[in-house]
């Protein structure tokens, strides 16, 4: 839990904290906003313009042909019940747009390229472009020295080293035999021009990625049509042929029942002319023979001729009957079956084989619609037509068995005719011929003119078939409207865009750190109280500020120091501190030395003790020796008066650090160091130990016992956030206490740490990094 809290912490913005970040990293929005500008600026000035053009079609939706076939005869062959997704599937499918493309043979483009902008010619060119022989593709550049002669070349670049042609005559350019001519008198000799060759296939293909259909409310089955083209000319022409061939290609689709009705009915009607002209002929001749002769037939007699040819109509019906199944069959077992009529156009119903017939009519325009959309060997197209041919097989058996039914009773029919005939038989030769010839004529004309009376209804149908498509609003100059780019938006995107990429890197920055920037940094990561802060100033050379001028800020800055340990250590008359921090370089040194240099200044005498037996260099700043300290003392090597140095400053001694001995800790933890802070509280007033950093070894720890108060050193944007975080642990764990933080060498501008002033001027030696590092010779300041 208390992980998740921390983490949520971290990832808070202290909006005060950012705007310093941002104001520190102001060249990074600066650099943002200007580039934005630029990259704005070339794309209003070099982007072609765009230009969106619309027309509206009118679709009739699933049901609205319903009862169309009610008002004439023959109109059920081509009522169409499409749905209008489909339709619209339908409009983008590859086979319409080819068939759009193939109109408006836009096989070769002109183009025109300026210093800004490359301008597409169209409908016009300056020159023309024949093709007399090879497989024309790919982009060609020119360049006209005058209306007569060119240079041409597959790269623009190298335009001016290709050969000089002539016009109106033939050259040969990459596997490709051409002609230019009918150029223009008035061509730029300035701009160079090209020209692309594209197939039908590819315009096609680009039909389909450039064409945006949406309807228009939901209530209604208009559709818009749309395309935005850098050439709105050409988007007129391509919406005005997509919307005439998609208009002609639904007329097609709805006369193919109509169109197979007809072709059936001529194909019966050809060979029933034949029989019946030669009936004709036999009844005329028949008439002449027998013209002076006047044929009577008795009241009996013509019963059975009646009842005869009641019975031989019967027979004409099944007839047609079993060719309908016979063509049904044949059809059907064709692999061009695309529709068939109804039983009901030839005179008779039969509602199994016609529903049969319809589901099969469905699915086939299914399919032709789904092979817009999928590839020739798409799973879901070998699904639909392997579900089709099973349909076809079961309407192919259901159409012999009724085909056999038919033939059983066309038999039957001719078995009782044969009875009739045989009563009519009785009857005088003459009266039987005639009464035979004209029965059979009269059954082929009747037969005739029932099929010609089917053709007439399909013929009605096809020329009455109305298009399931209206165009509402054909594609002009005043349904074009201009797109972009729009100078506002792209400016305000680019700014927008400049502006919140640098403020993202920034707040990347204000996360990613890790170092101590500022007071909220503190809060978060420590409780450890905060007892003042040392601001930062360059070119300083010596850690010895305090003393040169006790009217400074950075006196004060120490005076607020010290009145806050008085607080911490409840008024002790004498005081000993130890000042730590984490790593080298954080001015741990420094402040020892000013701090000591307040409490010298304020009259109390004052001792520091270099207890980095380590890395002893406290000395130097002062001009002493280190031949004896510390380390000598400890190894009973000298006395206490030995090692006290005296200082250039009033009340202020010193005890360096001395040789550096190889066991430290050890001697720290010896009682000869007991003994020198017995000594040491008897003769000096405030005592200020100089500690190795406390990251780095124990040896801080080790001296913390002879200590009233602890400093603890952070330096500005340099210690790291998980060294304070370690120091507070021990802070919570009460290993340290009485512990107070310094923040040395704090940047002005953001300076927000400290009590009453808060300001100074941070300096110290750099360890740099590495504790054990080799010894810096040249003295430097902590934040450079």
């Amino acid at each position: 839990m208390k992980d998740n809290l921390s983490i949520n912490s971290n990832l808070q913005v202290d909006p005060r904290v950012f705007l310093r970040y941002i104001l520190r990293y102001w060249y990074l929005i600066l650099i943002g906003l200007v580039g934005s500008l630029l990259y704005a600026y070339y794309q209003v000035r070099y982007s072609p313009s765009l230009y969106s053009t619309n027309s509206r079609m009118l679709v009739k939706d699933e049901y609205s042909s319903w009862g169309q076939e009610y008002f004439l005869p023959g109109m059920e062959l081509v009522s169409g019940r499409n749905r209008l997704i489909n339709e619209i599937g339908i409009i983008k499918s590859f086979p319409l747009m080819s068939q759009v493309a193939n109109s408006l043979k836009w096989d070769i483009s002109y183009f025109k390229i300026g210093n800004i902008k490359v301008t597409e010619q169209y409908p016009s060119s300056e020159f023309k472009v024949n093709v007399i022989n090879g497989n024309p593709k790919g982009i060609f550049f020119l360049k006209f020295v005058d209306s007569e002669r060119f240079y041409i070349s597959s790269t623009r670049d190298s335009l001016s080293h290709s050969v000089l042609h002539h016009i109106d005559q033939p050259f040969s350019i990459k596997d490709l035999s051409l002609i230019i001519n009918q150029v223009n008198s008035k061509i730029s000799l300035d701009d160079d021009y090209s020209f692309s060759f594209q197939s039908a296939d590819a315009w096609a293909r680009f039909f389909q990625s450039s064409l945006t259909i949406n309807v228009e409310n939901q209530e209604s089955s208009i559709l818009v049509l749309s395309e935005t083209n850098q050439t709105p000319n050409k988007s007129i022409d391509f919406l005005n042929a997509l919307m005439n061939t998609y208009i002609q290609w639904s007329r097609d689709q709805n006369n193919q029942i109509a169109s197979n009705t007809i072709a059936f009915v001529d194909e019966q009607l050809r060979g029933i002319a034949d029989s019946l002209v030669k009936t004709e002929f036999s009844l005329e001749q028949f008439h002449k023979k027998n013209f002076s002769e006047r044929i009577f037939i008795s009241e009996e007699e013509g019963s059975n001729i009646q009842e005869v040819m009641r019975l031989e109509d019967q027979l004409t019906q099944r007839s047609i009957q079993k060719e309908f199944y016979r063509a049904l069959i044949k059809t059907l077992k064709s692999n061009s079956y695309t529709a068939f009529p109804s039983s009901v156009v030839f005179g008779f119903n039969d509602n199994n084989t016609d529903q049969l017939i319809s589901r099969i009519h469905v699915m086939v325009e299914e399919l032709n619609q789904e092979s817009y959309r999928y590839m020739k060997g798409s799973e879901i197209l070998e699904r639909k037509q392997a579900e089709l041919n099973a349909q076809k097989e079961e309407l192919v058996e259901v159409a012999r068995i009724n085909k056999v039914k038919v033939e059983e009773l066309i038999d039957s029919l001719k078995g009782v005719i044969k009875l009739e005939e045989e009563k009519v038989l009785r009857i005088p030769r003459e009266q039987r011929e005639y009464f035979n010839l004209r029965r059979e004529n009269k059954i082929l004309s009747d037969l005739y003119t029932f099929l010609l009376n089917k053709r007439s209804e399909a013929s009605i149908a096809q020329a009455s078939n109305i298009p399931k498509a209206h165009i509402l609003d054909y594609a002009n100059e005043y349904r074009v409207a201009y797109v972009g780019p729009k100078k506002t938006s792209i400016y305000l995107g680019s700014v927008f865009i400049g502006l919140t990429i640098p403020v993202l890197v920034i707040l990347i920055l204000y996360f990613s750190n890790t170092k101590i920037v500022d007071a909220t940094d503190i809060e978060k990561v420590t409780q450890i109280p905060l007892l003042g802060s040392v601001a930062f100033k360059k070119g300083l050379n010596s850690n010895i500020v305090v003393s040169g001028n006790l009217k400074s800020i950075v006196a004060e800055s120490y005076r607020s120091i010290r009145t806050n340990l008085n607080f911490m250590t409840e008024g002790k008359e004498k005081i000993k501190v130890l000042v730590t921090s984490s790593i080298s370089g954080e001015g741990k040194t420094f402040t020892s030395i000013n701090l000591a240099s307040i409490y010298a200044a304020s009259g109390k005498k004052t001792i520091i003790i270099g207890a980095d037996l380590r890395k002893p260099k406290i000395f130097d700043d002062f001009g002493l020796k280190n031949s004896i300290g510390l380390s000598t003392y400890l190894i009973k090597k000298a006395n206490l008066g030995e090692v006290i140095q005296q200082t250039k400053i009033e009340n202020l001694d010193l005890i360096s650090a001395g040789p550096i001995p190889p066991n430290p800790a050890e001697l720290i933890e010896s009682k000869r160091m007991d003994l020198l802070f017995a000594d040491l509280e008897k003769i000096y007033d405030a005592i200020i130990i100089d500690s190795p950093p406390l990251g780095l070894v124990t040896d801080a720890l080790l001296l913390k016992k002879y200590a009233d108060a602890g400093v603890y050193i952070v330096r500005h944007n340099y210690t790291k956030k998980a060294h304070l975080k370690s120091v507070n642990q021990l802070y919570q764990d009460r290993v340290l206490t009485n512990m107070g933080l310094v923040v040395n060498a704090v940047q002005q501008k953001t300076n927000s740490y400290g009590y009453g002033y808060g300001y100074g001027y941070g300096y110290g030696y750099g360890y740099g990094y590495g504790y054990y590092s080799e010894d810096v010779k040249k003295k430097e300041t902590f934040f450079k």
